[in-house]
């Protein structure tokens, strides 16, 4: 039963404590906003097994580990190549959720909150209480071939879960309209809670930008940048083949850094790829810290973005709020993002990517004005918007 005083919610923390990509700093970013504002929500954490109170302080001490200041070997550290290969085990990771789903059933026993949020889709388990789904898109359905056939098995639940949901979460109206559609779920239940720019992602002096951008061998302004996880979805073959058909004089001017691990899939990238990165415009730079993504975006001439699908678009706003331009795939969510402010480009064609990124290039980093007007654009997304929204969903759950 909720106590009088505070609402007691159960989470997972492993994907905010693992090598964060959008899942895990959206949930890590939106729980701190709300239990930084409402005293009232105690959130309780299942990881390792264990039941982890969940506060600001651990929060934060999450947050600050992320990543390093130092240059990234692209194939990631032993340990992380290691773990990459014990991951392609099916009977690994079938026992390995097998023995995480009777922790999180102890958990929820142990724990017993008034509420389950389920920030990755769906929980481990039936929490056997009300549960708030977060569901940040439906690419799964739309480009399965994009995604691991482990996944696709996981997401299986999702109809289910919806079904039975009181309200479901999720991060742009586009995503809305997809999940009403989808599912035939009533769109007024179903509760946006954009995502918005960590505070590192401002700009910095460019003393700071200059430095960090060194041990990258780049300069301000002299290269275009494109962030995300290495996966089909990402479409990298279309921009490395708009890349290459750009004169050499303009891919001397302007390397191509792509930011990201390793994810999976067969990226199919172009014949061309070889042979630039042999010549240095095409750089795999891996994962990142923090302040030195935001030193890539800020100096960049441009973020590159032609993603097939997105449920919102996260490297769009963190550009943005760097001041940086953008060129981004048409007619996705991202559009929602960016208003007027970037290129929009249909995602497949190269020839378009070709115009795109030449125009982008001979613009240069642009005039103070335009890039103040893309701050400002950033500023329409907020955290504390977001967790007044996901609180509200809290109290709507909880008195159905």
């Amino acid at each position: 039963m909720m106590s009088s005083t505070s609402i007691r919610i159960g989470i997972e923390l492993r994907q905010m404590l693992a090598r964060r990509t959008g899942i895990g700093n959206y949930s890590l970013q939106l729980i701190k906003a709300l239990a930084r504002d409402y005293p009232d929500l105690d959130f309780i954490g299942f990881a390792n097994f264990l039941a982890v109170p969940t506060t600001v302080e651990t929060l934060s001490a999450m947050e600050r580990p992320r990543g390093s200041n130092r240059k990234p070997s692209p194939g990631g550290s032993l340990s992380e190549r290691i773990m990459r290969v014990a991951a392609k085990s099916d009977a690994a990771r079938s026992a390995y959720r097998a023995v995480r789903t009777v922790g999180f059933r102890r958990f929820m026993a142990a724990s017993r909150p008034d509420l389950f949020h389920a920030l990755n889709f769906v929980p481990l388990a039936d929490p056997g209480i009300p549960t708030l789904p977060v569901v940040y898109d439906l690419s799964f359905i739309r480009y399965p071939d994009t995604h691991p056939r482990q996944r696709l098995r996981a997401l299986e639940p999702l109809a289910r879960v919806i079904a039975n949901a009181p309200r479901v979460q999720t991060i742009s109206e586009f995503t809305r309209d997809e999940i009403a559609t989808t599912y035939g779920y009533p769109r007024d239940r179903i509760v946006v809670a954009p995502p918005a720019a960590a505070t590192i992602f401002t700009p910095a002096a460019e003393e700071i930008v200059e430095q960090e951008l060194a041990m990258f061998d780049l300069a301000p302004g002299a290269y275009l940048v494109a962030v995300g996880t290495l996966e089909p979805r990402k479409n990298l073959r279309t921009l490395i083949a708009a890349y290459a058909e750009l004169s050499s004089a303009e891919r001397g001017r302007c390397p191509l850094v792509l930011v990201g691990g390793i994810g999976w899939g067969d990226l199919a990238l172009p014949k061309q790829t070889a042979r630039l990165v042999s010549e240095g415009s095409l750089r795999f730079v891996g994962a990142v810290s923090d302040p030195q993504l935001r030193s890539l975006y800020q100096g960049a001439v441009a973020l590159a973005f032609p993603s097939l699908y997105e449920g919102f678009g996260m490297p769009v706003v963190e550009a943005f709020s760097c001041g940086t331009a953008v060129a981004h795939s048409s007619n996705t969510s991202m559009d929602e993002i960016s208003g007027d402010l970037a290129v929009r480009l249909p995602a497949s064609d190269v020839d378009a990517w070709v115009a795109g990124l030449r125009g982008l290039i001979a613009a240069g980093r642009g005039d103070a004005a335009a890039r103040q007007a893309r701050i400002r654009r950033s500023q329409a997304f907020s955290w504390d918007r977001s967790a007044r929204a996901v609180r509200d969903a809290y109290l709507n759950v909880l008195q159905t």
